[in-house]
């Protein structure tokens, strides 16, 4: 790949990569929301009992956990109410508007009590994995985090936040690092499968060189459209505040690299039809000369006859 053909696939990859990067980036903020009313409220009840902290804890980090693994497509909230048999936590379609409540049991035996006693309707009931007595219950989910996570995340809410948001925008830097490769391969491929493939209409090259030629180009374009893309989404990712002004930069930097590609594109076919215009030139040339040296033979034979 040339020089101009980086620098668009760059440009375009991450102008792109950022815009169709909005529900990693919605998940990273609800992240860095959760975690911070997590640690407000850890310090709120400081002195309460260890068994009401661990509560809390599992709540707030298993909202955190879902939050990542399930996508910018859900909204996940932890609703605070105190009211007896109140959902600790929501997950809500952001299409559909369905909304999935869940109440959350520190220990297995009192989730097991829980499902068994239907006072909670419909709520998902849900304990940490990784505790001495598993729930025996069916109706009981195992939570991804485990109880030495809770534990944990119980005397260091600070390191436990800090950990989540950590996850949260690595999984929005590596979700743009991908989109920004499948762009910049789409791009790549295209320009190189141009170029190359007229070049063996030219009979310049043979058609296993140009497929080579186009393969050894899409990875430059994926590993060039993938560190774009994730160094632009590294940004906001980890200074939020930046994300205003980077999305209005981003789609004129979207703009920009696409109309690169296309003047690419033009350049290719008209360095095409330039050495196709002057292969004619030239063969009409030499026929023109050997009709003339023909000519010249002829009369230089006329005369001396």
């Amino acid at each position: 790949m040339t020089d101009n053909e980086q620098s668009a696939n760059s440009n375009f990859a991450a102008g792109f990569g950022f815009q169709s990067n909005g529900d990693a980036r919605f998940v990273s903020e609800k992240v860095r929301y959760i975690s911070s009313k997590f640690k407000a409220k850890m310090s709120r009840i400081a002195k309460t009992s260890l068994e009401s902290r661990e509560g809390i804890a599992f709540e707030y980090l298993d909202a955190m956990d879902q939050a990542i693994n399930l996508g910018g497509k859900y909204e996940v909230n932890v609703l605070g109410v105190n009211a007896k048999n109140s959902p600790d936590v929501s997950i809500k379609d952001r299409r559909s508007g369905f909304n999935q409540e869940q109440q959350h049991k520190r220990s297995s035996v009192k989730a097991d009590k829980a499902a068994k006693s239907g006072d909670y309707g419909k709520q998902e009931i849900r304990t940490p994995k990784g505790q001495t007595k598993q729930p025996k219950n069916s109706k009981v989910k195992e939570s991804n985090v485990s109880a030495s996570e809770v534990n944990k995340g119980t005397n260091n809410p600070n390191h436990a936040a800090s950990n989540y948001q950590f996850k949260a925008a690595m999984a929005e830097i590596s979700n743009a690092a991908a989109m920004g490769a499948i762009t910049g391969v789409i791009a790549a491929t295209l320009i190189s499968g141009l170029e190359h493939f007229l070049a063996v209409e030219r009979g310049e090259i043979e058609i296993d060189q140009a497929i080579v030629a186009v393969f050894l180009d899409a990875l430059e374009g994926a590993f060039i459209g993938g560190l774009s893309s994730a160094a632009f989404a590294a940004i906001p990712a980890f200074i939020p505040a930046l994300v205003p002004v980077l999305n209005i930069i981003s789609v004129p930097l979207m703009v920009i690299g696409g109309f690169q590609l296309v003047n690419q594109i033009g350049q290719i076919l008209d360095r095409h039809e330039f050495i196709k215009r002057n292969a004619l030139l030239t063969q009409v040339h030499k026929q023109e000369s050997h009709f003339f040296e023909r000519f010249d033979k002829q009369v230089m034979e006329y005369l001396y006859s």
